[in-house]
C-alpha cells in the first residue's frame, strides 16, 4: 500500500509544483490541498485502530491545521489577511506536532539527547535567532506574529530531536529530517515574502514542505506500529 501511496504523492507534488513554476494558478490552486490531504487520508487509514493514542491524536489534528493552513495561503494575494489566518493555523499545527513529540520525550526514561548533547540546543536555538535577526527589520507590523512562529518551529525541531534513542531508529530519522525540511521551507518563504524574491521559490518552498510533511507523517506511522508491536 506505501508503494503505491508514494506514487500517488509524487504525482500530487510533481503537478502542483510544475503547475505553480509555470503560473498556471487554477492547476496549483486545487492540488495544492491534496498534498497534506492525501497524508491525512494515508495517516487516518494507516493509524485508526491506534486512535486511543494520543500522540496518533495530536499528530492527526497537526495535519488537519496544516490542511486548513494551505486552504488560507491560496487567497493570500487576494487578501493579507488570509496570510495571517495561514500562518496561525501552521502555528497551532506545530504546536499540535510539538506536543506529540514532546509526549514521546516524556515516555520514555532514555537520557534526553538536549541533556547528552546540548550542543543540538544550541545550534537549534542559534539558527532560530540569527534567522529571525535577519528578517526583523523588514517584517513591518508581522514582527510579533513571525517572532512567536519561529519559536515555536524552532521548539518543534527541537523535540523532534530529542526523540533520538525514545523511539525506532527509522521512526526518528523520518520525523527529525520532516522538521528539519519544514525548517528550510519556512525560512524559505519567510525569505521569499518579507525580504528579497528567491528564483525558484515555488520549487524550493513546496518541494521542502510536501516532504517535511510526508516525513512526518510516516515517521508517526513507524512510532504508531512500533509500540503497538511492544504493548503486545
Amino acid at each position: 500500500m506505501k508503494r503505491g501511496f508514494d506514487i500517488v504523492f509524487l504525482l500530487i507534488v510533481g503537478l502542483h509544483i510544475y503547475a505553480g513554476q509555470h503560473d498556471l494558478k487554477l492547476a496549483a490552486d486545487f492540488s495544492k490541498p491534496f498534498i497534506v490531504g492525501s497524508l491525512l487520508v494515508y495517516f487516518l487509514f494507516r493509524g485508526w485502530k491506534y486512535f486511543d493514542s494520543s500522540f496518533f491524536r495530536l499528530i492527526s489534528i497537526g495535519l488537519i491545521f496544516s490542511l486548513c493552513g494551505d486552504v488560507a495561503l491560496i487567497y493570500q494575494k487576494s487578501d493579507p489577511l488570509f496570510f495571517t489566518l495561514g500562518l496561525s493555523a501552521f502555528l497551532i499545527g506545530h504546536i499540535f506536532y510539538t506536543t506529540a513529540f514532546t509526549k514521546t520525550y516524556l515516555e520514555n526514561h532514555e537520557i534526553a539527547l538536549i541533556k547528552r548533547h546540548g550542543w543540538v540546543l544550541i545550534l537549534i536555538a542559534a539558527y532560530g535567532f540569527l534567522f529571525f535577526r535577519a528578517i526583523q527589520d523588514h517584517l513591518g507590523k508581522m514582527i510579533g506574529p513571525v517572532m512567536l512562529y519561529t519559536l515555536v518551529i524552532s521548539l518543534m525541531l527541537l523535540m523532534a530531536a530529542n526523540r533520538y534513542k525514545r523511539v525506532n531508529a527509522k521512526s526518528w530519522r523520518y520525523i527529525f529530517f520532516g522538521a528539519l525540511l519544514f525548517v528550510a521551507s519556512d525560512s524559505l518563504l519567510a525569505w521569499n515574502k518579507f525580504v528579497e524574491a528567491i528564483d525558484y521559490s515555488h520549487f524550493l518552498i513546496m518541494g521542502t514542505y510536501s516532504f517535511a510533511q510526508y516525513f512526518i507523517a510516516m515517521g508517526a506511522v513507524e512510532q504508531l506500529r512500533d509500540q503497538s508491536q511492544v504493548h503486545r
